[in-house]
């Protein structure tokens, strides 16, 4: 469950946290209820079938139940276990059944009866399926804890924001806290098997997850935690004082006596199979682990392509960008001193994303009418978590948007104002309420692909640029040297997971583009071992869309302005690029211009 998206400006590249499943895709623990109770009742439409995998799906996963929706029993959900997943080798079998029974229902509907709404879900969730099922052969592969995005740092931040609407989900947030000893003990298990087959992670991967379990575990241990509590109980209505004081003890010693004591142990487990890692260096040096890569590459982008194609790709557009910037310099060489000194007019990041939502309709429809916070990192939390992050509202409260910006890190004013594009406007807050207002089904806002989010928030980040004010080869200039900056990245995953680079060929390559130093090459080489593929799902998510787009202005001419086909896009949704690329021609038409309209 993907509720949390970042952005990690310090080295120009946004970072997505995933959900507290071990594989992050929908259903891959879906319990077989759903499909032994069809079978003995009548067979439902397949509308109706959707909701019920719904329902099903965030029954069985309570942070993703309470992060998707504010009133689950507006959907049908009124009884649920707490639990915050399961890792169990056994979850392999299940899973395997689970997604073969899934398909062979969706199979038995007539898909040229089903609308093309309906059509278009159906193609998404069969998507899913085969890409879990071939995530089944990988099930060790599978990483849940890293610096970034692991389970270990996600929780924290997940359970200080989780939102208080009514005493049940106090009660819900402290079983939660409960149940953390137990899951971490699977993870630990977990590990350790991963360990015994030569799959654990890096020795400096553990080290750096050890010392952030340090970070949480000083005293007060877990103040990001204490802190926030006391405030969320206020906001619950019927709450006495008397009631919150109870309620603040019992989160205390949940705290003492549940959090603590999991972190400080799995802190244990990893200073002790830190000593038998085999692999500091990418996944091609483990069997298999091409061909992990490879599946994790396409589960990651949403895109088709294979690597080696994504590799020339992403060598071709840079050197494509680099060129444009050359000449453009060349042309003009005060444009460097210009670039290096660009100041904007905006005294807040409020007043920057309401310039940003004006700004982009020229480009993109107009975003709906909701509203949003912009919210300062808690302290405790600063020297852990990234410079930005969007927290997603649920689906049926689009106005609890949450953009989050951490002050330990220091920027520009340009930087922060493409940090709140991308987060805000038209990024991540923009997308995720239009996706609501489509009316999709419910099913579809629980299938995450972070190829398509993430390409979205880097394509329209990469916009920014012409929104800020600046001369237009200025913005020009900019957003081609950011382009070319993220691609540098993109290349150094491939390189690294698919063509074994060590950290002295990613100096070697960072220095043929002016980055010499040492301590940034080691950096980055450790943050791509840490997170593969991670960086490819905003690179090559961009690349999609851009190509996307200039194939539909060669086809429809005029008639496709950018706003055009971003209503299109809007329309059809988060899906894979393969599935956008069928429907977007059936989807298009519907928004393009007539020559009266282009010329009034």
């Amino acid at each position: 469950m993907e509720k949390i998206k970042r952005e990690n400006k310090k080295i120009g590249i946004g970072l997505r946290l995933l959900g507290l499943g071990l594989c992050a895709a929908i259903l891959l623990t879906c319990s077989m209820s759903a499909f032994s109770s069809l079978q003995a009742k009548k067979k439902p439409d397949f509308t109706s079938y959707t909701t019920m995998l719904f329902q099903e799906q965030l029954a069985g996963d309570t942070i993703g139940l309470h992060y998707t929706l504010a009133h689950p029993g507006d959907y049908g959900i009124e009884n649920y276990e707490i639990s915050l997943g399961s890792l169990d080798e056994s979850d392999i079998l299940s899973t395997r059944l689970s997604c073969e029974n899934i398909r062979s229902m969706c199979e038995s509907f007539d898909y040229e009866s089903l609308s093309l709404d309906e059509q278009l879900t159906y193609d998404i969730l069969s998507y899913t399926l085969e890409q879990n099922l071939a995530g089944c052969d990988f099930y060790y592969y599978e990483e849940p804890l890293n610096p970034i995005n692991g389970i270990q740092a996600e929780l924290p931040v997940l359970m200080a924001e989780y939102a208080f609407r009514e005493a049940r989900d106090v009660d819900d947030y402290l079983a939660l806290l409960e149940k953390v000893p137990g899951y971490f003990n699977q993870i630990a298990d977990f590990e350790e098997k991963k360990a015994a087959k030569g799959l654990f992670m890096p020795t400096f991967a553990a080290d750096n997850i050890i010392s952030q379990i340090s970070s949480l575990l000083d005293a007060p241990a877990f103040s990001c935690l204490r802190e926030t509590f006391p405030g969320k109980l206020k906001a619950v209505p019927g709450l006495s004082e008397a009631q919150q004081n109870e309620y603040i003890q019992a989160h205390e010693t949940r705290i003492n006596e549940f959090l603590i004591p999991a972190y400080d142990a799995l802190r244990d487990v990893l200073s002790r199979l830190r000593e038998t890692s085999e692999n500091d260096g990418g996944l091609c040096h483990l069997s298999d682990g091409s061909s992990y890569y490879a599946y994790l590459v396409k589960k990651t982008t949403a895109s088709a392509r294979e690597v080696a194609e994504l590799d020339q790709l992403i060598a071709d557009k840079r050197q494509e960008n680099m060129s444009e910037l050359t000449k453009i310099i060349k042309y003009d060489p005060n444009i460097l001193s210009l670039m290096s000194n660009v100041k904007l007019s905006f005294d807040s990041p409020e007043q920057m994303l309401e310039h940003l939502k004006k700004a982009m309709t020229r480009d993109f429809p107009d975003a709906p009418d909701n509203t949003y916070e912009v919210k300062t990192v808690e302290p405790a939390m600063q020297s852990f978590l990234s410079p930005a992050f969007y927290l997603t509202a649920p689906l049926d409260d689009p106005d609890e948007n949450n953009i989050y910006i951490n002050p330990i890190h220091q920027r520009t004013d340009l930087e922060l104002f493409t940090t709140l594009a991308h987060e805000g406007y038209p990024g991540h807050l923009y997308e995720t309420v239009s996706s609501y207002a489509q009316g999709f089904s419910p099913l579809r806002h629980i299938l995450g692909f972070g190829g398509y989010t993430e390409g979205w928030a880097t394509y329209v980040e990469m916009q920014s640029y012409y929104y800020a004010g600046l001369d237009e080869q200025v913005a020009r200039a900019l957003q081609l040297n950011a382009a070319a900056t993220l691609s540098l990245y993109a290349s150094i995953d491939i390189g690294v997971h698919s063509q074994g680079w060590n950290r002295d060929v990613v100096q070697e390559f960072l220095s043929d583009y002016g980055i010499t130093s040492k301590e940034t090459a080691d950096h980055v080489y450790e943050l791509v071992v840490e997170t593969p593929a991670n960086y490819l799902k905003y690179y090559v998510g961009y690349l999609e869309f851009s190509a996307l787009l200039d194939a539909a202005k060669q086809q429809y001419g005029d008639a496709c302005t950018d706003k055009a086909f971003h209503q299109a896009l809007l329309a059809i949704g988060p899906a894979p690029f393969s599935i956008i690329d069928k429907y977007l021609p059936l989807i298009i038409v519907q928004y393009l211009h007539t020559p009266d309209d282009l010329h009034g």
